[in-house]
């Protein structure tokens, strides 16, 4: 399981026990910090290029995981 996960699942639960602050607002202000003095279509192309990146992430995981179950399947 990712770490980002773990800690998300935890600033919950201390949220949830009145410990933590709410995540979700801790979120949105990171978020706005990052795009200040962007403008709306200079936000959205960040945007759109990291879930772009993801995507590429995801496709190279993807076809390393074929490569190693295909040289395992041929032995």
């Amino acid at each position: 399981m990712n770490n980002s996960v773990i800690q998300s699942f935890m600033d919950g639960v201390a949220y949830f026990f009145g410990v933590g602050e709410n995540p979700i607002e801790k979120y949105y202000l990171e978020r706005k910090a990052e795009n200040e003095g962007l403008q709306g279509w200079e936000i959205d192309a960040k945007n759109l290029r990291g879930d772009w990146e993801r995507v590429g992430m995801y496709i190279s995981n993807a076809m390393g995981q074929y490569e190693h179950e295909a040289a395992n399947a041929n032995r």
